[in-house]
């Protein structure tokens, strides 16, 4: 029999992780190289369609997963796939995952807030979020979303972004294809390598996690799971603390248990919006 490759591929990229990308002045729309890390967006996710097509997937959803979530072109990404873009969506960074996909690529992905040597590292939300733990450990938003992902049945197969991402992916999805976008030389400083060459990566890198998803499992969450956020000020814990079921569990943390992901993943969601309430107008 022929061997069986995932066809449907659903990709969330993020912008801090993208090749050539080491300064807020390419992540934030007011900044004066941010149209060119936009474009560069768009590039790497049309690479990685490009890579996928070639091993046999056919299907595609690519979701804008930075910031205000409509970074990305709608006439620059590849016609072959659908896009998801623009603000509030109500899964954020999952918005789409749960449509029926085999596998899933996160493209342009960064390490966790606090992470000692990563570039533009955070957590959702770097002006409140200082950490966040899920079952005591320090993760970031490649595992958070690798099991959403898994509670929808879908794989994660490719991953890419600086060093620190990559090893987190690697830790937890054995077999996963992680390709390096950089090197981190500080939190605002990277070894870069010309865009065409990251792409060039990630077709190949695609196309071989294409390959290999169907030998990997979903990060399916079981039993109870306790996720807490550690703020960077007290006021933030006290307005994401105002969510029914929430417990205080430090000073300027909050925590929370299910055994429902999906409820974990929505309260992580809402203390993470609810949290700059906390910040005076004038600051």
């Amino acid at each position: 029999m022929p061997k069986r490759h995932a066809t449907s591929v659903w990709i969330s990229v993020d912008m801090e992780g993208i090749g050539g990308v080491a300064a807020y002045s390419h992540v934030m729309m007011k900044g004066v190289e941010y149209e060119r890390a936009r474009s560069w967006m768009a590039q790497e996710a049309n690479a990685c369609i490009e890579g996928a097509s070639a091993s046999g997937a056919g299907r595609f959803c690519v979701n804008d997963s930075h910031g205000n979530m409509h970074n990305i072109y709608a006439d620059e990404i590849d016609p072959r796939a659908e896009l998801l873009v623009g603000t509030a969506k109500p899964w954020s960074m999952g918005q789409g995952i749960d449509g029926g996909y085999d596998t899933c690529f996160f493209i342009g992905y960064h390490g966790r807030a606090g992470h000692p040597k990563a570039v533009l590292d955070h957590t959702y939300a770097s002006r409140s979020v200082y950490d966040c733990r899920l079952d005591g450990r320090s993760v970031g938003e490649t595992t958070l979303n690798a099991y959403l992902a898994g509670h929808f049945g879908a794989t994660v197969s490719l991953v890419a972004g600086d060093g620190a991402t990559c090893k987190e992916a690697r830790d937890l999805v054995p077999g996963v294809v992680t390709v390096r976008t950089k090197e981190a030389h500080g939190r605002y400083a990277a070894k870069v390598r010309h865009p065409s060459r990251i792409q060039d990566a990630l077709r190949e890198g695609a196309a071989a996690a294409i390959e290999a998803a169907p030998s990997l499992k979903p990060l399916v969450p079981r039993g109870k799971h306790e996720l807490e956020l550690a703020f960077l000020t007290s006021a933030m814990a006290d307005m994401a603390e105002l969510i029914p079921g929430s417990r205080r569990s430090g000073p300027r943390a909050v925590s929370y248990a299910s055994r429902d992901y999906l409820d974990l993943y929505k309260v992580l969601l809402a203390m993470v919006r609810l949290a700059p309430a906390a910040v005076p107008p004038e600051q």
